[in-house]
């Protein structure tokens, strides 16, 4: 299904929904892509080395003007770190969640990863269970 924001001059539409219900976008430049699928990546690897994790958002905020796709997919990868930092802290001041505070970590790993994949086909993504801080 096409959307209506299709310019006159170009075949590629300006944005589409697919089948799965995700919003894609072809028309972005790689450089955009790139910059979106890194943003992810970089939340999957700040959950195996915290330190990391301050490199989305300031990869975000430095390049957020580039476009409306680099600054959602941005967004969205702060904000999942945001939550699941928050989930992980709550889980372990309960005592009974001490045993399962491991699984937002493990949660950030995977839905990073299938973020970035879904980023590079140059579509839109949502994460689960996610607050929306920013």
């Amino acid at each position: 299904m096409i959307t209506p924001d299709t310019h006159k001059d170009q075949q590629v539409p300006f944005r589409q929904v697919l089948p799965n219900g995700r919003l894609q976008e072809p028309g972005v430049p790689e450089a955009d892509v790139r910059l979106a699928l890194f943003c992810h990546v970089f939340i999957a690897l700040g959950a195996l080395s915290g330190l990391l994790l301050l490199v989305t958002p300031i990869l975000w905020l430095s390049e957020r003007s580039r476009g409306a796709f680099v600054d959602d997919h941005g967004r969205e990868a702060c904000n999942f770190a945001i939550t699941m930092m928050l989930w992980s802290l709550l889980l372990m001041i309960s005592v009974v969640g001490i045993p399962f505070a491991w699984i937002p970590w493990v949660l950030m790993i995977v839905l990073s990863i299938r973020s970035a994949i879904i980023a590079s086909h140059h579509e839109y993504v949502r994460y689960p269970m996610t607050l929306r801080f920013l």
